[in-house]
């Protein structure tokens, strides 16, 4: 029996967006500090904080959700434009629950190239099927006409030094820091 599909026009397409009111503590704080890895630190272990987002909401529990992480987005410098990393959060037909949980994004200041300084990342949420073509302005992170999109911003302060008494990967004071080491 024919069925018929109506078109992604048929609702207003929702704005996913970060709970802010379950925001982490260390996220409230003006920057978060990371100490990569230091001279005498072993070259097997890597210090990465390990930042974990509120909840995403999207108001409709059967959508695709996207996140896409950008760090220090600037329309000047064309290698900034690229994501970092793409995040999928599915939808569900099983359930009316429309939070997706939360995301844990991994900061490596060495995989990703970051110098000693700030550093803004933003994690641009929107409806999977919203995004626009990566050529679209601004690059990578625009939406289709009538779509929109949500930021998450938060600040990283990379603290790079020689001095071998400096702390690193110092857990205790600078949640969410962590040390991983590879055998």
């Amino acid at each position: 029996m024919p069925q018929s599909v109506d078109p992604d026009t048929t609702r207003p397409h929702i704005i996913p967006r970060a709970d802010l009111s379950k925001v982490r503590d260390y996220m409230l704080k003006p920057a978060m500090v990371l100490y990569p890895r230091g001279p005498s630190d072993p070259p097997n272990c890597r210090c990465t904080l390990e930042v974990e987002t509120p909840p995403i909401i999207a108001d409709d529990p059967t959508v695709d959700v996207e996140g896409r992480l950008f760090v220090d987005y600037d329309l000047s410098v064309p290698t900034s434009q690229r994501a970092l990393t793409k995040v999928p959060l599915p939808g569900s037909f099983q359930g009316e629950n429309t939070s997706r949980g939360t995301v844990t994004l991994s900061i490596d200041a060495d995989f990703y190239g970051l110098s000693k300084g700030t550093h803004v990342f933003e994690l641009v949420l929107a409806e999977a099927a919203g995004f626009a073509l990566d050529s679209a302005f601004p690059p990578q992170r625009a939406t289709k006409p009538d779509w929109a999109s949500s930021v998450l911003k938060f600040v990283v302060e990379v603290q790079r030094d020689l001095d071998p008494l400096r702390p690193t990967c110092d857990v205790g004071a600078s949640p969410p820091q962590v040390r991983t080491c590879s055998p």
